[in-house]
């Protein structure tokens, strides 16, 4: 895996994917959003998980689960994505350093690549045990 820094991160364009891996099922990626860093869950659109309401799915993830749409434009396609992101309070976002020098004093947490995979385990796992379920409930109709 290639480390990048905090300035590295910041300098790429707002929808670069920076971190993109299939396990057991699921496509997890992370992404360089507008204010922060952002992981999603790739479900392919012919499971019975895709296009769910997020705020339906019982799955833990950094500040819940804040987004689900078809795959397109910054995201790949033949996926639903489920995603969160890390600009929530006590996390650094990447504003700060363009609104006040003063900013550049506060404690909270710049979220690094290797931070968001560590931190993802869960949300992977709720999100594997949740297509299981939902592929054994079609699967016995």
């Amino acid at each position: 895996m290639n480390i990048l820094t905090w300035e590295e991160i910041k300098a790429k364009p707002v929808g670069t994917i920076l971190h993109d891996e299939f396990d057991e099922g699921i496509r997890f990626i992370i992404m360089r959003g507008s204010a922060s860093l952002c992981a999603y869950i790739g479900i392919p659109l012919d499971h019975p998980l895709a296009n769910k309401n997020y705020d339906d799915l019982p799955v833990s993830a950094h500040g819940g689960l804040t987004f689900a749409r078809k795959g397109g434009e910054h995201y790949p396609k033949d996926f639903f994505w489920y995603g969160w992101d890390y600009s929530h309070c006590n996390d650094y976002s990447f504003y700060y350093d363009t609104i006040s020098t003063l900013n550049s004093l506060r404690q909270d947490k710049k979220w690094l690549i290797e931070d968001v995979i560590k931190d993802s385990w869960e949300t992977k796992y709720d999100f594997k045990k949740l297509i299981k379920l939902a592929e054994e409930i079609k699967n016995s109709k």
